[in-house]
């Protein structure tokens, strides 16, 4: 076995952000399968294991606590927030739309909070970003497709509504777009942190 050089490792988070950055382009254009990649992205990046440790350790051990945007939770009384923009149209077609930060939405915090903080309200289903990450990474087909998959899952692809315009609905799959929402301020973070990798 041989330890990656400080190059290599520079080499292989330029192409971590470089397939980021691809697959949120291609999801907010409206592909969005692509969402599937970007939670495999994320997980490569950030998330730690008993097998492996995140890729962003080898680059900083102090990753975690590094400033990430982040929209805050909802209140305790809140039964279901929807945390992206979401644009309908007449015809029934939906578009997620892409934050740029600018807004007063966000506020930074030190990844490790942005990552384990329960996130998505569904009810009485609370799910962090890391479990929605994990479940679209490794329930949907970024590792493996799973035919049984956690209640909080299900709920997060197939949520109990519906929005519509003119009688055309459309039912929003919650997982994937809060994947995206995620890998979009991820792409943020790096380009603040790790500018001189991804240039």
């Amino acid at each position: 076995m041989v330890t990656r050089s400080p190059a290599g490792n520079a080499k292989l988070l330029k192409d971590q952000y470089d397939l980021l950055k691809d697959a949120l382009n291609d999801f907010y254009a409206g592909v969005d399968a692509r969402a599937i990649d970007v939670a495999v992205r994320i997980r490569t990046l950030v998330h730690d294991s008993d097998k492996s440790a995140a890729f962003l350790a080898t680059i900083d051990p102090n990753y975690r606590a590094l400033d990430i945007y982040h929209k805050p939770p909802v209140g305790e009384k809140v039964v279901f927030a929807i945390r992206q923009s979401i644009q309908m149209t007449g015809d029934g077609k939906s578009k997620i739309i892409r934050d740029d930060f600018k807004l007063a939405l966000h506020e930074l915090v030190p990844l490790e909070r942005w990552w384990t903080e329960d996130y998505l309200k569904i009810g009485p289903v609370h799910s962090s970003k890391k479990q929605i990450v994990l479940d679209v990474a490794n329930k949907d087909g970024g590792a493996h497709v799973d035919p049984v998959v956690p209640t909080r899952h299900a709920a997060a692809c197939e949520p109990p509504f519906q929005f519509g315009v003119n009688e055309n609905f459309v039912r929003p799959n919650l997982a994937r777009s809060t994947v995206a929402q995620a890998g979009n301020e991820l792409q943020d973070y790096l380009e603040r942190h790790f500018p001189t990798y991804i240039i």
